[in-house]
């Protein structure tokens, strides 16, 4: 019976809240390297290593988890003053045109 017995780990990765299984490994160091490697890109706001023990013999499945490590959080959509400052001269050429063909138009 010990032959079915596997035990697999599973690195895992948090981004906007959810939970996402990244990869699959047998290897414990290997897993452990690639959730360093993951926290490192700063994309995800955790990361963790969970070993997955199964025994179809038994009927049975063990989800332990082993590392897990908060990262940084996605930066959001930020508006800085130069964005403001183009978006406000280019409303203002395109009220300008729209108005100069208005007027143009409306006293034909």
């Amino acid at each position: 019976m010990s032959q079915t017995r596997r035990v697999k780990y599973r690195v895992c990765t948090m981004r906007r809240g959810k939970w996402i299984v990244a990869e699959h490994m047998v290897n414990l160091d290997a897993a452990l390297a690639k959730a360093t490697h993951l926290l490192d890109m700063k994309r995800f706001e955790r990361v963790r290593v969970e070993q997955e023990f199964t025994d179809p013999g038994a009927k049975r499945a063990v989800v332990t988890t082993l590392f897990e490590k908060v990262g940084t959080a996605p930066k959001g959509f930020e508006i800085n003053i130069k964005m403001l400052l183009t978006i406000s001269v280019t409303l203002g050429v395109a009220m300008f045109f729209l108005m100069r063909y208005l007027l143009g138009t409306g006293l034909r």
